[in-house]
């Protein structure tokens, strides 16, 4: 959603051209579409609580990165980090719906939490484009930054681990593997 927020900015004072925004808002999708198989295999074998908090860390890292960028190669590698980082943000949700909820539910539950991750979506741009008005495009990214690396450290400081996932070897199935693929 921030592309379209950061564009104009990023043009005239890194002088990019309209290829090179391009670039910079696909590499996004690229990354997190190529990423998507073995972040369901992170996720089976090591848990939604760790892998998801080790990614955030990357997100919050190229978040920095983005924000002290003064050349198109490193927003680029930026823009990489953050979507990697991310890449498991909606299948750590539903592993973990899987994992802590009874199977009964698990539809609801899923539901609700897309409907909050779509409403976040829709509602993000407004406060980012105030904070880009107040402390720049490069603030924005600092702040995102902290804010991805506080999300991280909630995720793997406050959040229990699920039993089957602590218990068992790495790479064996758990049995709610089994029942919902």
């Amino acid at each position: 959603m921030i592309n379209t927020l950061i564009c104009d900015r990023l043009a005239s004072e890194l002088e990019l051209g309209t290829a090179d925004l391009g670039l910079l808002g696909s590499i996004y999708f690229l990354v997190l579409t190529g990423s998507q198989i073995p972040m369901g295999m992170l996720l089976d074998r090591f848990g939604p609580r760790r892998v998801q908090g080790a990614l955030l860390l990357l997100a919050a890292a190229g978040a920095a990165l983005f924000g002290l960028s003064n050349g198109f190669l490193s927003l680029l590698i930026a823009r990489a980090m953050i979507a990697f980082g991310t890449a498991a943000s909606l299948m750590s949700g539903l592993k973990t719906v899987v994992l802590w909820f009874p199977r009964e539910r698990v539809a609801l539950i899923n539901g609700c939490m897309i409907m909050l991750g779509a409403l976040g979506a829709v509602t993000a741009t407004a406060p980012a484009e105030a904070l880009l008005n107040w402390i720049g495009w490069r603030g924005l990214f600092e702040v995102l930054a902290a804010s991805s690396a506080s999300a991280a450290a909630s995720i793997y400081f406050l959040v229990p681990e699920h039993e089957a996932t602590a218990k068992s070897p790495p790479g064996t199935a758990q049995p709610e593997d089994r029942l919902y693929g």
